[in-house]
Order: C-alpha cells, then sequence, then structure tokens
C-alpha cells in the first residue's frame, strides 16, 4: 500500500470530524466501554473535507466510522483479561499478546512503572539484607555526622554528576529495542532478566567458585539442568543414573557463544586423542599400579557394537571409539577396578585420574605427545595428526579464533561450502570425511550451526547423523557439535507447557492449524494468530537437536537475556572431566555442590548473569506457551520482513533486491510480488490469519532463525531493449550497499542518529565464494553480476526479534523508509556533482541569531542530481557570523552556493568525509537534574538534545560556502564566503521514489512542518513534475489538540517538530494538486496554492514512513508568512522522453510505466518475472 492510499485510508476515519457535531455518527468504542470522550468536539475550528480525492488506486474496504476519542486512543491496550486484545493502529483493528508486552520495558518504555517498582523493591530487599540479615546489631559506620561533612556531599554530588554526564552520553547509543532497530542480533531484553541481574548485581557474587558465590552459582546449575532438558537431553537428580547408553547431561553458562564453542573445540580433541592417552597409561603404569590384570581384560565396544581389548586395537580404532564410550573410559576403569577388587590406596579418584592426565595430549603437548607414539603411527602407516574440523562457510568466527588457539592450525578447519539455502552442503561434506577415511586423518569433529549469524540458515542435522552412522560402518566416527548460540533456544516450541516434554515432529505440525469458520473467532478460545509456526525443516532438525554431542545456546541471544549470558550443554557430562582445572584458593566441591566453572574456560564472570536468566526462564518458561510462544511471534515478525523483501521491488526501481533465501519452486510461480502485497502486506489480520495458504508462505519461505539476508544491484535503463541491464561491476555494487548501509547504520557517539537523520538500522556484510557457495553462486546470478569476478558481493542483514513487528505496521513503516535509502544511495553513484543552492526561511538581522539556520535545497525536476526534497539545519562558523548580520537587511531572503561540487549525499551525509566521536570543545550545559521527578518533559526532552552543540562540537565535516541575500527582484545584496556544518538532518526524500511509489499526488496539499526553539516553518513537499517549493514562517509553533490522557503530548509533538512532521491541509481546495500556469516561453509554472492565513491541519508523527498518528494543529502565518515560492524553476526543462524508464510513448502520448499494483512484464519484447 503507498502512502497516499495510506493517507486516504486514515482520512476517511477522519471524516467525522469534518462535520458539524450534529451530523457525526455515533460509533462503538474502539478498545474499551469505559471511553467516555469518544465523542468530544475538537474545537469550533473544525476542518472542511476537500472536494475530491485524485488518484486511480481507493480503497474498496468499508470505512470505519471513528471520533476523534477514539482515535486518540488506537494505541491503548484494552485491560481487559484475555488472551489477545484489539488495539487500532493507522485505523486499522490490530490483535496483540498482552503476555508477551508485560514481559518487556517496551520500546518506548511503556512499562516503566512496573520496571521502576521492580528495581526499588530489588534495592530495598537488599537493604533489609544488610541491615537485619547477617549480625544486625553491628555498628553502622556511615554515620549521620559524616554525611554532614563537606567532603561526603562533593562525593554524593561527583555520583551524581557523573551519572548524569554518562547517561547523556548512553543516548546516543543504537536504540536496539525499537521496532526500527532491524539489524542486529539482540533486541529488548525481559524485564525479569533485567531485574534479577540488578538483584543480583548488589550482592557482587563471582560465579568462578562457590565460595564467591554460594547462590547465584546453584542458580547457574539450576538454569543449565532446564537448558539440557528443553532441547532433550537426559538430566538426572542422582549421578549414579548415568550410564553409556544413556549418559546424564550437563552444562553451564560461559561468557558467550565464543567460549562455548572454543571449549566445545577444546574438548572433543581431548576426546579424540582419549583411547591412545589410556593405552599408554595402562601400558607404561599397569604393572606399578596393580592394574595388569585389569589391563589385560579392558575392552571398549568399538563401532560395531563389538567388544576390543584395549591392548590389541590399532591406532585408527583408539582415535575412532565412540563418543560416549570414549569419553566414560575413565568410570569404565574405575568400574573393572572395582569388579577386580583391587586395594590400593593409590587407586582413588583424584590420584588415577592425576595418572591418566599425565599421558594426555593436554598434559604432554602436541610434539611430546606424538612422539610417544611415533612406532604405533609407523606400524599402521599413518601420519600423527590432531584431525581435522568441519564447519559450515556460514560458520561463526569463534570457530577460527578456537582452532588457532588449540593449535589444530587454520588448514585443518576445513570450510565446507553452503548450498543455496546457505546450509552446509553435505555432499560436499561426505567428499572430505572420505578423503580422511582413505588417507587415515582422523576428524575430530563437525559443526552444526542453528541458526548462522548473516543469514539464519540452519545446517541439516538429521542427514548429518546420518551420515556419521553410514561413515561409522566404515570405521570413522566424530564429535557433532550445534552451534546453537542464535537458534538454541527455538527449541522451547517444541515443549510443551501441560506436560514439560518435548513433542514429537507429527504432534507440532499439527498444533495450531488454521481452521475456517463461517462465523467470527473469538479470539479467547483460539490458539494465538500473531505467531508462526517453524518451518519443516528447521522443527526437523530441532527434534534431532538431543543427538548432537553438546550445543552452544545463548541466553543473551534469543533468550533475551543481558550480557554476559552464553550456554554450554554436553550430552555426556562426563566429558567436563577433560576439562578439569585446578587452582589453589578453589575447592573442587562434591556432588551437587559441583564447582562447574572449574572444568570450563572462564574464570571470574558474574552471578549477576545467571540470576537474570534464572528469574527469565521461570517468569516466561521454556515452553511452547513461554519462550516459544515469543520466538514464533519472532519468527511470523521475519517472515512478514521476508515478504516484504521479496515484494519490495517495483518496476521502475533503478535497481534490483533479492532475498539471499530464494522463494521456494513450490511456491514461486504462485506468489507474485502482487500478490505476496495484497494478500501478506495489505491484508486485514483477521483476513491474513484465515489465508492457509499465505501462512503456509510465511512458514515455509525465507529465513530458518529470524535473520533475512539480501541483496541490491542497481541497473540501467536500455533503450534499445526498452528493459533494465543490470550493472555487472560488483565494486560497484558493493559500493552501492555501502553508500545505502551509512543511511541504515549507526556506530559511533557522535554525531547522533537523530541528528544524522537515520530512520532504520541494518546490517550489512560480504559474501565470498569461499565461503558462502550455492548462495553466492545464486545471488550473483540473480544480481547479474560478472560471473568471472570471483570478488565478495554486499549483503544486508535484516534481524527481527520484536515479536510485534506486524501488530504495530512496523513492517509498512520501515518499508517506506527502505525504498527512500535506496533511491539516496543510487543518486550517491549517478548524482553529478553540483554547486548545490540552498534556500534558507531564517530571518538572521536579530542580534540575538546565534548562526543556526534551516536550508532546503532548491530542486530541479529535470535534473536527476537536485531530485531530492533535502533540508536540514546548518550552523555557520562563528567566526563570521557578525559578518552575515552585517549583509542582512530586514526579511531579505537568505541564499547560499556551496563553492565546491558536490552532491547531495555528500552534503547531507558527510560522504566519504568523517568527522566523529569528538572530544567537545567546552562544557556543553551546566548539571541541572537534581530531581528527576520533579521535572517536565520538556526539560528532560531539553536535557538530551544535542541542538547546543558547538560548531567546533559538531561531529560533522565542514562545506565552504557562499552566503548572500536576495531581493523579490532577484539581485543579490552582500556576499560572504564562509563555512557551515550540517547540524541536523530533517528530510532527505528522492522525489524518483515518490513518483514510483505513488499512483497521483497527495489527495490534500503535502507540507513539511519543522520548528527550533521559538519558530516553525513550513516546507511543501514536491511530489512529481509538475509541483513547487515554498517556505512559510509561522505565527507561532503548532500545539497540537490533544486529550487530557495525553497531556504529554504537547512537548513530544514539540520536539518531533525539532526532526520535522508532515502536515496536510485538507481545506486546501485544489487538492494536493498543484494549480498550473504557462509562462510566455510555455515553460509549466505551478501557482501558489495557498488563499488564505489560517488553516486547520493534520499531522503525521511518524515523518518518515506517514504511518503514526495523526495530530489536529491549527497553522497561522500573518506576520512573517510567505518566504518563498518555487513554481517555475522546479519544473523547467523537464522533457518524458529523457525518462524512459518512467515514460513510454504510445503514438503522440507519453504513459507512465507503472505497474499500477499488479505484476507487470516489460514491453513484449522483454518480461521481468517474479
Amino acid at each position: 500500500m503507498d502512502k497516499h492510499s495510506l493517507w486516504r485510508k486514515a482520512f476517511s476515519n477522519f471524516k467525522t470530524y469534518f462535520q458539524s457535531p450534529e451530523q457525526r455518527p455515533q460509533a462503538p468504542c474502539a478498545v474499551d466501554s469505559t471511553d467516555t470522550e469518544g465523542d468530544t468536539d475538537m474545537d469550533n475550528n473544525s476542518l472542511t473535507p476537500p472536494h475530491s480525492f485524485h488518484g486511480r488506486r481507493k480503497s474498496t474496504r468499508k470505512a470505519k466510522h471513528m471520533t476523534w476519542g477514539r482515535v486518540r486512543s488506537h494505541l491503548l491496550i484494552s485491560n481487559k483479561a484475555r488472551g489477545t486484545v484489539e488495539t487500532f493502529v493507522d485505523g486499522d483493528a490490530q490483535e496483540i499478546w498482552p503476555k508477551s508486552a508485560a514481559w518487556f520495558l517496551g520500546p518506548k518504555a511503556e512499562n516503566s512503572d512496573l520496571l521502576g517498582e521492580l528495581v526499588k523493591s530489588a534495592v530495598d530487599l537488599h537493604v533489609e539484607f544488610r541491615k537485619f540479615k547477617y549480625f544486625p546489631l553491628d555498628p553502622n559506620y556511615v554515620t549521620s555526622d559524616i554525611k554532614e561533612q563537606k567532603s561526603f556531599k562533593e562525593a554524593e554530588n561527583n555520583i551524581r554528576d557523573g551519572l548524569e554526564e554518562l547517561s547523556s552520553r548512553l543516548n546516543n547509543s543504537v536504540p536496539f529495542f525499537n521496532f526500527r532497530s532491524q539489524g542486529h542480533m539482540l533486541w529488548d531484553t525481559t524485564i525479569a532478566s533485567n531485574i534479577g541481574y540488578i538483584a543480583a548485581l548488589f550482592y557482587n557474587q563471582n560465579n568462578v567458585a562457590s565460595m564467591a558465590s554460594g547462590v547465584t552459582l546453584q542458580l547457574e546449575r539450576e538454569v543449565s539442568k532446564e537448558l539440557c532438558a528443553m532441547v532433550g537431553y537426559n538430566v538426572y537428580q542422582d549421578e549414579k543414573d548415568h550410564t553409556t547408553e544413556n549418559p546424564g547431561s550437563w552444562g553451564h553458562l560461559p561468557n558467550g557463544g565464543t567460549v562455548a564453542n572454543l571449549e566445545a573445540m577444546w574438548a572433543a580433541r581431548c576426546l579424540k586423542t582419549n583411547g591412545l592417552t589410556f593405552r599408554k597409561m595402562l601400558d607404561e603404569k599397569s604393572d606399578k599400579l596393580g592394574l595388569r590384570k585389569v589391563y589385560d581384560k579392558f575392552t571398549f565396544k568399538n563401532l560395531k557394537g563389538e567388544n576390543v581389548l584395549l591392548k590389541k586395537a590399532s591406532i585408527w580404532e583408539l582415535l575412532n571409539i565412540p563418543i560416549d564410550e570414549a569419553i566414560d573410559l575413565f568410570d569404565s576403569l574405575l568400574e573393572n577396578i572395582k569388579k577386580e577388587k583391587i586395594e590400593n590406596k593409590d587407586l582413588d579418584f583424584d590420584n588415577l585420574f592425576r595418572c591418566v592426565k599425565n599421558f594426555t595430549l593436554e598434559q604432554m603437548g602436541a610434539m611430546d605427545f606424538f612422539r610417544m607414539f611415533k612406532k604405533e603411527y609407523k606400524n599402521a602407516n599413518m601420519e600423527p595428526s590432531m584431525g581435522k574440523w568441519f564447519s559450515p562457510g556460514t560458520r561463526h568466527y569463534s570457530w577460527d579464533t578456537g582452532a588457532n588457539i588449540l593449535g589444530l592450525g587454520r588448514d585443518n578447519l576445513v570450510k565446507v561450502p553452503v548450498d543455496q539455502h546457505s546450509r552446509m552442503d553435505l555432499l560436499k561434506l561426505k567428499e572430505e570425511l572420505q578423503k580422511c577415511l582413505v588417507k587415515k586423518i582422523p576428524v575430530i569433529g563437525v559443526t552444526v550451526v542453528f541458526g548462522s549469524t548473516q543469514e539464519g540458515a540452519v545446517d541439516d542435522l538429521e542427514n548429518l547423523l546420518r551420515i556419521r552412522e553410514v561413515f561409522e560402518t566404515k570405521g570413522l566416527t566424530f564429535y557433532i557439535h550445534v552451534d546453537g548460540a542464535w537458534g538454541g533456544y527455538f527449541a522451547s516450541c517444541l515443549v510443551q507447557k501441560d506436560k514439560l516434554m518435548r513433542m514429537r515432529l507429527s504432534t507440532y505440525s499439527s498444533r495450531n492449524n488454521v481452521t475456517r469458520s463461517p462465523r467470527p473467532v473469538r479470539r479467547e478460545a483460539c490458539d494465538p494468530f500473531l505467531d508462526a509456526k517453524l518451518s519443516t525443516h528447521f522443527t526437523t532438525q530441532l527434534v534431532c537437536l538431543g543427538q548432537a554431542n553438546s550445543i552452544t545456546l545463548d541466553p543473551h541471544k534469543s533468550g533475551f537475556c543481558p550480557y554476559p549470558a552464553g550456554g554450554l550443554l554436553y550430552k555426556n557430562g562426563n566429558i567436563r572431566k577433560f576439562l578439569a582445572q585446578t587452582a589453589a584458593y578453589v575447592s573442587h566441591g562434591t556432588g551437587k555442590n559441583d564447582e562447574i566453572n572449574l572444568y570450563g574456560i572462564d574464570g571470574s564472570k558474574p552471578g549477576a548473569a545467571s540470576a537474570g536468566v534464572w528469574l527469565s526462564h521461570k517468569v516466561i518458561g521454556l515452553h511452547n506457551k513461554g519462550y516459544g510462544l515469543l520466538l514464533q511471534q519472532s519468527t511470523f515478525s521475519a517472515g512478514v520482513m521476508y515478504a516484504l523483501w521479496c515484494s519490495m521491488e517495483r518496476r521502475q526501481d533503478p535497481f534490483t533486491i533479492v532475498p539471499g533465501i530464494p522463494i521456494k519452486e513450490n511456491f514461486k510461480n504462485i506468489w507474485t510480488k502482487s500478490k505476496i502485497r495484497s494478500e501478506i502486506l495489505e491484508a486485514e489480520t483477521g483476513d491474513l490469519r484465515m489465508n492457509e495458504e499465505a501462512m503456509k508462505f510465511i512458514k515455509e519461505n525465507g529465513p530458518d532463525t529470524l535473520i533475512n539476508s539480501l541483496s541490491i544491484n542497481i541497473r540501467y535503463w536500455d533503450k534499445k531493449t526498452n528493459s533494465w541491464e543490470n550493472n555487472k561491476n560488483v565494486a560497484k555494487q558493493k559500493d552501492f550497499i555501502n553508500k545505502f548501509y551509512k543511511r541504515c547504520s549507526h556506530s559511533y557517539e557522535k554525531p547522533s542518529m537523530v541528528d544524522r537523520g537515520i530512520q532504520v538500522i541494518l546490517n550489512s556484510t560480504i559474501w565470498t565464494k569461499n565461503a558462502n557457495g550455492g548462495a553466492y553462486k545464486y545471488m550473483k546470478e540473480a544480481l547479474g553480476l560478472d560471473e568471472k569476478d570471483d570478488e565478495s558481493i554486499g549483503v544486508i542483514i535484516n534481524t527481527s526479534m520484536s515479536p510485534w513487528l506486524r501488530a504495530q505496521k512496523t513492517f509498512k513503516r520501515v518499508g517506506f523508509i527502505i525504498r527512500n535509502e535506496m533511491y539516496n544511495a543510487y543518486g550517491a553513484i549517478h548524482d553529478e556533482p553540483q554547486n548545490l543552492k540552498l534556500v534558507s526561511p531564517n530571518l538572521t538581522h536579530s542580534p540575538e541569531w546565534s548562526g543556526s539556520i534551516f536550508a532546503e535545497l532548491e530542486t530541479s525536476f529535470s535534473n536527476p542530481s537536485l531530485c531530492y526534497h533535502a533540508l536540514g539545519r546548518f550552523v555557520f562558523d562563528s567566526k563570521d557570523i557578525k559578518k552575515i548580520q552585517e549583509i542582512s537587511s530586514g526579511k531579505l531572503l537568505l541564499r547560499i552556493v556551496t563553492r565546491e561540487k558536490m552532491t547531495v549525499y555528500d552534503l547531507m551525509t558527510g560522504g566519504d568525509k568523517e568527522n566523529i566521536n569528538q572530544t567537545p570543545t567546552q562544557e556543553r550545559k551546566p548539571s541541572s537534574r537534581k530531581n528527576l521527578a520533579m521535572e517536565n518533559i520538556k526539560d528532560k526532552i531539553e536535557f538530551y538534545s544535542d541542538s547546543d552543540f558547538h560548531y567546533q562540537d559538531i561531529a560533522m565535516p565542514e562545506v565552504s560556502v557562499t552566503v548572500f541575500y536576495e531581493t523579490k527582484d532577484g539581485k543579490i545584496q552582500g556576499e560572504v564566503d564562509t563555512k557551515m556544518k550540517l547540524g541536523r538532518v530533517l528530510r532527505y526524500q528522492h522525489l524518483g521514489r515518490d513518483f514510483v511509489d505513488e499512483d497521483d499526488y497527495p489527495p490534500s496539499q503535502e507540507y513539511f512542518l519543522y520548528a527550533d526553539d521559538k519558530t516553525a516553518y513550513l516546507s511543501h513537499c514536491p511530489n512529481r513534475w509538475p509541483d513547487f517549493q515554498q517556505q512559510i514562517q509561522l505565527d507561532q509553533i503548532p500545539v497540537p489538540q490533544a486529550k487530557a490522557e495525553l497531556k504529554n503530548c504537547p512537548e513530544l509533538f514539540e520536539e518531533a517538530m525539532k526532526r520535522g512532521v508532515v502536515v496536510y491541509l485538507p481545506q486546501c481546495e485544489t487538492g494536493g494538486r498543484p494549480v498550473l500556469s504557462r509562462s510566455k516561453t510555455k515553460t509549466t509554472v505551478c501557482r501558489d496554492p495557498l488563499e488564505c492565513h489560517f488553516y486547520n491541519a493534520l499531522a503525521w508523527s511518524d515523518q518518515g514512513a506517514f504511518t503514526g498518528d495523526m495530530e489536529q494543529i491549527t497553522l497561522k502565518f500573518y506576520d512573517v508568512g510567505k518566504r518563498w515560492f518555487n513554481g517555475k524553476k522546479i519544473n523547467a526543462g523537464y522533457c518524458k522522453v529523457d525518462f524512459p524508464h518512467l515514460y513510454k510513448q504510445e503514438g503522440d502520448m507519453w504513459m507512465d510505466r507503472r505497474e499500477d499494483d499488479s505484476d507487470y512484464e516489460v514491453d513484449s519484447s522483454n518480461s521481468d518475472s517474479d
């Protein structure tokens, strides 16, 4: 749906306001029956509806009659106690789940009261602990006398001031919790995990050992067992229940997935040579220890299930002992000693374990270890080797790190190419395993990725297990580790809440099936809608998860917990004995007080992390109605975003968009771009829920785990074939991606995201031929790049962790913003540098003028390099402010010309010049926040604003410009050469996108409203040729007519105006079309459509996407009023023949080529299929 269609739809809901009160229809409450203000009159200055709506596409949906009170409350959630509720967003009823909404602070801190209450409770409880739990009669140290001392008060103030400064700096962070953050593998963290972390933080427990973490270490043990049960491992209360056939699991929470992967690789490497270690130890020590009788009978089961004498086994057999058999060799030795009733004080656990350790590779080092077996290797005609490890090309970098640290060598970490879906190519893996079998090279392990960091792909564990079984019949086996740092928590989808047991695949697939009903379905009686079942492929792999030898899964990723909180689980808990270290100041503990973190890599780590994970698990639950529900809601969001990416490209776009995961063949021919848009993206919530085929499309297509990858390539119109030709240059494709990404990312403290005008956050990467294999080949072919150029290609990453993306229409907002930035990036590549001309509406003759102005690019439809509506707040070099004031005179128009040729992209972004993270040259503002509770919203907004930055502190490059004033007859008055910096991007819209996306002018005149602390301005938004530019200074800053319960609205709206908001003037009788006339030279000229100096207007709260709230405001401009009008130059020289990708000639007429919201064929000579 284009933005103008959205406007028409929203406007239809506002028609009731434009009637007199007695004419307005009475409507039922939108949210709650207690809404008694639903029919409140706005005021006597009611708006007048436009005479007509222009545009070929009109909504066929029945308009909802809504009162002002109803629209004002459309974001308020009903307090009815039920599974789902309806809320109105942009005029549409949307279903949301209060249950998952209560789990997070919320994008706008909606649950701040709850969090504040919990934090206070955590602090109070800790205070009581200090006062009353441990020797309450101990004396106080910090007495009232001490508190009255000057130095004490100074220290207090230093803490407050330091926190104030820190908070001010932290507020320039990327808001990962916001719906606009769609790039990285982190989102909001659960309230439970945050409050658990905060509560435990005061106790400062170190989970290195129980003596430093008596409680939080126990919480870590409990969490680890919960995770083991979730993935399908055996969890025994008594270690005596452990058997080699059904081993008991074990796990812990390292600091992150990198440490977990390194530890798993370390454990597998130790395990690989365990058979050799036991053989050599018993060869040399059995007589001394009195174990000759045991050694002569000591056997293990080989890969065929046969008992083999350890002393008779070959080197190859010892390197390929079945995994659990090899892990339990030590237990088996102890059991055989017990059976033989050998009594020797030196054969207790610790002494015998120490004896075995002395013969391990870890103890001796690789060179000495393999030198010890030189004879055996020679007799077996084998070369000593630690072996190889296989991982997919999409592996996390931690595997390369681990191979280096453990001394395996980069060449022995074999990167297996991936297929078209970015999953490990098992045929290639089989080939590599066969080579190892033939050459007798041991295989230590294989990494199976459950959610690759760039593509969200899940490798085929099911078939890898079968492959291992096949090779085991040939005498080769290996360790399987699942790197589920990202995807491991999805196992909760298969755990039934009522039974706390894992479901079978058939059970999961049959749950929540959509059933059609001729009657409306009551949401209280049905399963959740805004979640989606995982794909068949992913659920199949999750069912097999319990067969992996170890698993990495990170609570601080898809567990929505704060850093650092990794997770590592072992199917056979005895493997931890290979990793045991000793510290003089730490006891290993016994039984239930097992010192779990002496078995891994981590030393000190915060016990607060474990406490946060523990509380989050307890509150949400590791089952299908807890984390399973949350992750399935996020899966639905990722599916909707995949549909957006698949259908985003339009016929006239000078670029092509290719999703990293192609639509499956059985869907491709049916689900065209227009079908995806109409049945998924534009469908009403209820319609989509009942559309089985659409829900199936979302389930079976796109990423396995929330991460959409895609790439974009520019293209050129071939006039001979009347079709697009894709760019073949790989370097130019990456340049386009980099420029696009610069406008959709943020990675430094200054300038802030707000000042840069960044409205959405994505991520980027590169794909290479070696790492991405089949996916790289597919992407290059789809993009039309030179097949002979094997350089890396640029890729964009979109991670959708928000569970409410569709409920708040986030995908539509993001879609609008992204398409505009694609056009801006295209312009950055192709625009010709110009001496850019800007016009400012500011009056600068006042002595109080600080050198800050608003300025707008002088646009030209005929010049693609100037086809922008670009507007920013600029600041002049302070040393030239007086010079500029001296040449100013009254209300003359201030004009600016850049002295160096540059593109609009260079002006609005800084181009390739970066001037970031500057150290402030002077103190910004005095410390003033002594009592947060006493401040109003305006004060808080002002405190975190960067509008008071001095010229030297603005982190943008200087632009050399000439400033002059222009009289009404076009004469220049005075000139000053100076420099300026861009302080804030207010609007950066490419008008080519506007033409492609919208089929006509907006229904009403569209303006851009912006303001500083004292003055507000209007700038007309050019839409398409012909159109006009206009600048107006308002008499006062508009204030929205908000209801009492939205008392903060004026302050928030005032802040929004400092970024700029889009407003419409429904009273303008011409609608959104320009008033045209012809000049003497037959040039198309637009006339000023504003005949009055007072207008009621509607303002979008979301200026970048046209989908937020609508506010009623009043615009008055009697005083200074209209500053500039451009209705001639902007249209001069425009010829449709210069834009063949937009128009085609039919006889003497030029018709536009737009697809009219349907799939298309580009003339009869060339087709463009979906």
